[in-house]
């Protein structure tokens, strides 16, 4: 067997993630189903000396190991869900802010008194000073985080270590003390929060955020939006420390070595130590560790003369990972960073010799081709390897994301590079100013990349939701073409033709889509967790009915997904808080041609911010009417809303309103929206059928009169 690791290694990530889709309880039906398939492999002469036993034995392993250990979080969340109590334990990391809330990790050791060894992320309103390692005691609320099987937030959490959530009881006695022992994690820590603090004192709040989140996987000065915009346009992966940041400070340190006139094996010795201590600042988070243990068997074949297999070293580190914690395979930024350096071992170098058959044969224009080449060749490896991971679990998926990382890998690889050297030359002469030219190119190019990100981001139909039809349809043929190049042993003369039918089935797809859905009226009562939000869209024209939940990020993200070039009309429930403060947002992204508010003393500040963004003003004391596009009406009244589009009513009814309390004519209305305990319920006739919030926005979309199709985007 060529590559016994890399088999290993991809089986058992594999089928791990098909057990974080199935749940523990299928997992151990499938464990012995490969386990005896496993097995009578090797009564079959044919089949003993081969891959298939190792494949199926492997997976029964993955699928067994995943089962045993899903069963420690649910005997907790039996014992201890939706329980208060007083707990003691130590701080993993220092509290942080986001959300106006404070977060961190505390290990548990005790539970009102009798012992405890488990994790939980501690949440509080106004949070306290302490360090990484300090004793706490203080009485708090479990809960369950979100979701069930899938890549839910349960699954994620699991993915950290991490059991229960808790929100700390602020208005009783609670005690931090400091460290009782400092372990060395606690001085690594401390060097990642003091290079933290370097970038910030050099550099503007945004720009220093998206720095420590690329160079130390501290996300917390990113904002959502920011993180949103990213996953839009396909550079997701560029957010997680992963085997391209490793790469870069791997042959950063290794060519500095090298320049520094050290010798080979000695170079690569000591790059080493720089690769464990660059993982040490990340908190060791699995796609970090990944792709460190990666480069690490890398320079150990420098050291010892052997050159490792890029294919088996991602197996072993792999598997590595995936030994220590199942639940490492719901962790999206370790998918991404799998799929991501899989393409690029893969199809990198193969695209870019292509690519340079078009090059100069000779001369200066020679050289800059075959540098685009090369950046051109990682885009295209790393983007459709990453599709499927970003289908499965974002719902997206990217038009764009060629062009993005085209623009973008290159910048981000120098500002990588730079912020590094600022973060250590600020440590190392904090009273000079060493740093400062390593700053401000590094704050250049963040500033560069956020821009950019946002252009690419407004772009209509930038990103599309994976339920819509042929974007599966397209990934499959996208890796069905990709395959078969492969298989046929031809890559190289079948490059050309699978590039050229993907960008066809590609614009077809699009054009198509956008075909089917002229003239049909799509009302979407969103997925914003609380409060309603309800988007109405028919050819690129949008309106808005509510901006309830959390963030505005759900609203933008599906407006975007329908391609929206105007939004015409935008109608809130009130006019200061929460709501308003999402309305302006999303008016930073779509200016409107109407807002029309309830009538009130005070209107929101952020609200009034955005006056230039709005065409036209209106407000109203108890009831509004509104007529748009000639097919849709909208009617609010007392603080519900009727709408009704090609003959079909919808009666919108935000939590806290009765339908008893709507007027009568209202009362017939062929379907009813209504918020309940964290699920929207759809109401048709005589029957409700409710859908809980986390999973996508409720859709009925109508394509003629009377005519309505209604699904659920994921």
């Amino acid at each position: 067997m060529r590559r016994p690791f890399a088999l290993v290694g991809f089986t058992y990530l594999l089928a791990l993630v098909a057990a974080v889709f199935l749940g523990a309880q299928w997992s151990i039906v499938l464990a012995c189903v490969f386990l005896l398939f496993g097995a009578a492999s090797l009564l079959l002469p044919r089949l003993r000396i081969g891959v298939f036993p190792v494949a199926l034995c492997t997976a029964a392993m993955a699928f067994g190991s995943f089962s045993v250990f899903a069963m420690q979080p649910v005997q907790l969340e039996q014992t201890l869900g939706e329980t208060d109590a007083v707990i003691t334990g130590v701080l993993q990391e220092q509290p942080y802010r986001r959300y106006d809330r404070s977060y961190c990790v505390v290990q548990v050791t005790s539970v009102d008194g009798e012992p405890a060894d488990f994790q939980i992320r501690l949440s509080m309103q106004n949070g306290f000073a302490a360090e990484p390692y300090a004793r706490f005691e203080g009485k708090v609320h479990f809960y369950i985080p979100s979701g069930g099987t899938g890549f839910s937030s349960r699954a994620y959490y699991a993915s950290q270590d991490i059991s229960l959530l808790a929100f700390l009881y602020e208005y009783e006695p609670y005690t931090v003390l400091p460290p009782a022992e400092k372990p060395l994690n606690y001085y690594i820590l401390q060097l990642r929060s003091a290079m933290g603090d370097a970038l910030n004192t050099m550099l503007p709040e945004e720009e220093a955020g998206l720095l420590r989140g690329v160079l130390l996987g501290d996300k917390t000065g990113i904002s959502p939006e920011l993180t949103e915009d990213f996953q839009t346009v396909g550079l997701s992966h560029l957010m997680a420390v992963s085997g391209l940041h490793m790469a870069i400070i791997m042959q950063l340190f290794f060519t500095l070595f090298l320049a520094l006139r050290i010798p080979r094996k000695l170079a690569a010795f000591l790059t080493s130590f720089a690769v464990l201590g660059f993982m040490a600042v990340t908190c060791f988070v699995p796609s970090a560790s990944r792709s460190g243990v990666m480069c690490l068997l890398f320079l150990a074949g420098q050291v010892i003369s052997h050159r490792a297999d890029s294919l088996n070293s991602l197996g072993l580190a792999v598997w590595i990972l995936c030994l220590l914690n199942p639940y490492a395979a719901a962790d999206i930024g370790l998918l991404l960073s799998f799929s991501a350096t899989l393409g690029l071992i893969l199809l990198a170098r193969p695209a870019a010799r292509w690519l340079n058959r078009f090059a100069p044969k000779q001369g200066i224009w020679r050289r800059f081709f075959r540098a685009v080449n090369s950046g051109l060749g990682t885009s295209v490896s790393a983007i459709l390897f990453t599709l499927p991971v970003m289908a499965l679990t974002f719902h997206n998926v990217s038009i764009i994301a060629f062009l993005a990382n085209l623009l973008a890998l290159w910048p981000a690889t120098f500002m990588l590079q730079f912020a590094l050297g600022a973060a250590v030359l600020y440590l190392i002469l904090p009273h000079t100013l060493a740093a400062m030219p390593f700053a401000f190119a590094a704050g250049w190019i963040a500033k560069y990349l956020c821009a950019c990100v946002r252009a690419l981001s407004d772009i209509p139909y930038a990103s599309l939701p994976a339920s819509v039809g042929f974007v599966l349809l397209w990934i499959a043929a996208v890796l069905a073409l990709t395959g078969a190049a492969l298989w046929l042993g031809k890559p190289k003369r079948l490059a050309h033709t699978a590039v050229w039918l993907c960008i066809i089935l590609l614009l077809a797809g699009v054009y198509s889509y956008q075909l089917s859905m002229r003239g049909v009226t799509r009302i979407a009562v969103l997925d914003v967790g609380e409060g309603l939000s309800v988007a109405v869209t028919k050819d690129g024209r949008s309106a808005l009915i509510g901006c309830g939940g959390y963030s505005a990020i759900p609203v933008k993200s599906y407006l975007k997904g329908q391609g929206t070039i105007s939004l015409d009309y935008v109608e809130l429930f009130s006019n200061f808080g929460q709501e308003a403060g999402n309305a302006a947002a999303v008016l930073q992204t779509f200016p409107a041609e109407q807002l029309v508010l309830p009538s009130g003393a005070y209107v929101d500040d952020l609200l009034q911010k955005q006056q230039g963004r709005v065409r036209k003003f209106a407000f109203y004391k108890n009831a509004v009417q509104a007529e748009l596009w000639g097919s849709v009406s909208i009617e609010t009244q007392d603080g519900a809303a009727l709408l009704e589009a090609n003959g079909v009513s919808v009666l919108l009814l935000p939590e806290k309103q009765k339908i008893a309390d709507a007027p009568e004519n209202w009362k017939t209305a062929d379907f009813t929206v209504y918020l309940t305990s964290g699920a929207a319920v759809l109401k048709a006739g005589g029957e409700g059928y409710a859908h809980n919030m986390g999973e996508g926005p409720i859709v009925l979309e109508i394509t003629g009169e009377k005519t309505v199709k209604i699904r659920r985007d994921i």
